[in-house]
C-alpha cells in the first residue's frame, strides 16, 4: 500500500507504543499512513491483530504531548511531522 499523496516514509506521523502494548506488538515505533487518531487505532488494530486489541480498550493517546481527550478525541487530525504516543491501560495502587 503506498503513502496518501505528499507523505513521503520520513513526513508520515511517527506511532511510538509502550509498556505491554509495545510487548504484545512486538515492536516499539512505526510510521503511520492515518489522518486521524481513530485510523490510529484501527491500523494497530489491523497490523498487529488481536494480541493488541485488549490494550487498546482504554488506552491513553497522546499526540506530541497533548493527551487527545483534551483536543478532538479520536478524530483529532494528524499532520505529517506529529509523534502519536500510544499507552495501554494503567492498573495498580
Amino acid at each position: 500500500m503506498r503513502p496518501p499523496r505528499g507523505y513521503g516514509y520520513e513526513e508520515m506521523p511517527l506511532v511510538k507504543l509502550y509498556a505491554t502494548l509495545r510487548k504484545a506488538a512486538g515492536e516499539k515505533e512505526y510510521r503511520s499512513r492515518a489522518r486521524n487518531v481513530g485510523q490510529v487505532l484501527e491500523e494497530l488494530r489491523e497490523r498487529y491483530g488481536d494480541g493488541v486489541d485488549r490494550y487498546l480498550r482504554g488506552c491513553i493517546v497522546l499526540v506530541n504531548g497533548q493527551n487527545v481527550g483534551y483536543l478532538k478525541g479520536k478524530r483529532t487530525k494528524l499532520k505529517e511531522e506529529d509523534e502519536v504516543s500510544v499507552f495501554p491501560p494503567l492498573a495498580g495502587g
